[in-house]
């Protein structure tokens, strides 16, 4: 295994990884330690070992843990990506976006395919072009069925009266999110249902609250969808950012 430094190092190439053939996961460090880095690295080293299982990846989970302890500065953003024997690091300050946010509905479906829902890759150009195009802070997908999927990096909850959360099964058209995880165990410490279902457009319209997740830009709350007012109360949203932690910094780390 070789550890490169993007920040000071020629990136590395290879024929995999100009295919695109390459798993990463991202996530944040707050004050004092990484949020959520075991489950990080769980499900980095099991899309590495699916793509390239002769390097045995999981192995090397030790290894990397130690280098990441070496690299740690607070509130910052770090991203580890593996392409055959490769693993690519990086690290930034951390800069969230506004927890409030405007989305339309992509004009695009979403298509199943072979790819588990644990290999995170980085081909996004779909979702920053359905962006672009609706002039929003971000977009929400459905399949072909009209269900609900995911936004364009993030995944979704849906909040149907104060003991119950809806949220998309995960699939290959539905990222196995981390913070998505930490969240649903987070809910149902407070009596909260989760259900992971299929979720209509109507159903997604008459939500209460609807919220995103993402490991970088957190629990994040939709104020509109196409223009139109979507959220009804907010009190939920408020009183999980400041338990749970907007990025999940307050609940429970490894």
């Amino acid at each position: 295994m070789k550890i490169i430094s993007v920040d000071s190092s020629t990136i590395h190439q290879s024929n995999q990884l100009l295919r695109g053939v390459q798993t990463f996961t991202s996530f944040i460090s707050d004050k004092s330690q990484f949020v959520f880095l075991e489950e990080h690295l769980e499900r980095l080293l099991k899309g590495a070992d699916y793509l390239f299982p002769s390097e045995k990846w999981i192995n090397h989970k030790n290894e990397i843990k130690e280098f990441l302890k070496n690299e740690f500065v607070p509130s910052h953003y770090f991203r580890l990506s593996i392409c055959e024997d490769r693993l690519m690091f990086s690290k930034k300050t951390h800069q969230p976006k506004d927890p409030f946010i405007k989305v339309a509905k992509a004009k695009s479906a979403k298509v199943t395919s072979i790819i588990p829902a644990f290999v995170k890759s980085s081909n996004y150009l779909l979702a920053e072009m359905e962006i672009r195009e609706s002039k929003k802070d971000d977009v929400i997908f459905f399949d072909a069925q009209g269900n609900l999927t995911e936004a364009s990096t993030s995944n979704i909850f849906v909040l149907l009266d104060d003991k119950t959360f809806l949220t998309p099964k995960i699939s290959s058209m539905v990222l196995d999110g981390v913070t998505r995880k930490k969240l649903i165990l987070y809910l149902n410490t407070q009596n909260i249902r989760v259900l992971e279902c299929d979720i209509s457009q109507s159903e997604l319209e008459s939500a209460r609250e609807i919220w995103f997740t993402n490991s970088i830009q957190g629990l994040r709350l939709v104020d509109s969808i196409d223009n139109n007012q979507m959220y009804k109360d907010k009190t939920i949203y408020q009183m999980t950012c400041h338990n749970f932690g907007r990025f999940g910094e307050k609940f429970n780390h490894e």
